[in-house]
């Protein structure tokens, strides 16, 4: 039997919301398996277009040009067309553009496909935190967000060891051809099952109710919306704005950089540099799920509602920022395990970023726009990762003082976060 006591969920007969948070976390496999494909075929494209470290650099950050500017624009456009379509249009768009990517003959199509990559992907995380606040629990949140949210992370792993395969196997052109059509099934997944709670026919009207009952937390409601001028009226908003940037350096850095780095700095092969990177990210997919689990049995319903959950983050922050001592071990296994903890903590502070910011927001109908604001500045700063690390690979030689700074922003973002996001978003909440 489904029950409830005091917005704490016990056993239930169904579980059929799990579906929906597998196709969220499938959603996001493909978006960084899409992502990670040109990271991992770049040792052999720096050779076939020959491309210098600072062009290196730049043909990394390519997608995240469009993707970041696109996180607004992606996240009002969500909230006007709906979680379904939206989903639909973005997977088509993006998968088309990494298959297309095998066609590239020179430097500047390479960048045009990134770029096209960017405009597709940009609703990919409004989009996830809106199906989670649409489909789950709210003391459940985490939980979903965390299977969300590792989606990367097994995407990253599982094209690394595969992708690096593959180049061997069929070359770098096909491995686009094969990244890309991933896509095309999943929408076709995606639109047969998914619809929102009250319209889903395969859900148990058990489970439906309990969905629509603890979906949204205290006084808030799911019908109300906010326009962007009165989110940006919220400091809480600023402050995650800036606590995802700063996070989202080092969420980049390993992204487009890590395979690079094995190579040059660790002496491996590509083969060598995919597994390793493989193993960090599935590491740290399953560490992401267990610290979501962790979040949500620790809080309690009237902690969530009072916005502590920005505690989670801020200490996971400072778990990232292990990886600032990566360049200075010997150790292989070490630098693995700084790597996989950095990785896991970063995927957790999103986790929790998104779910504080459907904690704290009550207009449940903007959340597409107050978390692509939140994207907005996760990328922005994103965006400047592979570009500072090729200048200072370029000038210095060497990833030590990229990691520094990476280290240095995501103590900042444990800062912001604890300072700047106390208050709730929303008229409803002052009520």
């Amino acid at each position: 039997m489904s029950t409830s006591v005091d917005g704490v969920i016990s056993v239930t007969v169904s579980r059929k919301r799990f579906l929906i948070y597998f196709l969220l976390f499938t959603m996001t496999l493909i978006n960084y398996f899409d992502r990670t494909v040109l990271s991992i075929a770049m040792p052999i494209l720096r050779h076939v277009f020959v491309l210098t470290p600072v062009a290196t650099g730049y043909l990394l950050s390519a997608f995240i040009w469009t993707y970041a500017p696109m996180q607004l624009p992606a996240g009002m456009i969500l909230d006007r067309w709906g979680t379904r379509k939206t989903a639909a249009i973005c997977l088509t768009f993006w998968s088309a553009a990494t298959a297309l990517t095998a066609g590239a003959f020179s430097y500047a199509f390479l960048f045009i496909t990134r770029l096209m990559l960017g405009v597709g992907e940009s609703p990919t995380f409004p989009l996830g935190a809106r199906a989670v606040r649409e489909w789950a629990p709210v003391k459940e949140r985490a939980y979903a967000m965390s299977i969300f949210a590792s989606g990367p992370a097994f995407g990253t792993a599982v094209c690394s060891v595969i992708i690096a395969w593959l180049l061997g196997v069929v070359g770098w052109r096909m491995a686009f051809v094969l990244s890309g059509a991933m896509g095309g099934v999943w929408v076709l997944v995606w639109l047969a099952f998914f619809r929102d709670p009250d319209q889903a026919k395969w859900l148990p009207e058990q489970e439906r109710q309990l969905i629509l009952r603890e979906r949204s937390p205290g006084g808030a409601t799911y019908t109300h919306g906010m326009k962007l001028r009165e989110l940006l009226s919220y400091q809480t908003m600023w402050g995650l704005f800036l606590t995802q940037g700063c996070v989202n350096y080092t969420q980049y850095l390993f992204l487009t950089w890590l395979p690079s780095y094995l190579v040059q700095s660790r002496g491996m092969n590509i083969l060598h540099s995919g597994l390793d990177t493989g193993i960090c990210y599935f590491g740290a997919a399953l560490l992401t799920i267990m610290f979501g689990r962790i979040c949500d049995a620790v809080l309690t319903p009237e902690a969530v509602k009072a916005g502590k959950r920005r505690y989670a983050v801020v200490i996971l922050a400072l778990g990232a920022a292990v990886m600032s001592f990566a360049p200075f071990t010997e150790s292989q296994t070490l630098l693995l395990i700084l790597i996989m903890i950095s990785l896991a903590c970063v995927q957790s502070v999103f986790v929790n970023t998104y779910s504080l910011t459907n904690d704290l927001l009550h207009a449940g109908r903007s959340i597409g726009t107050a978390v692509g604001w939140v994207q907005l500045g996760g990328n922005i700063f994103g965006l400047a990762a592979p570009i500072c690390t090729g200048y200072i690979v370029a000038a210095t030689g060497s990833f030590s003082s990229a990691f520094l700074l990476a280290g240095v922003l995501l103590v900042a973002g444990a800062l912001i976060m604890l300072t700047m996001t106390r208050r709730p978003i929303g008229a409803l909440a002052q009520a």
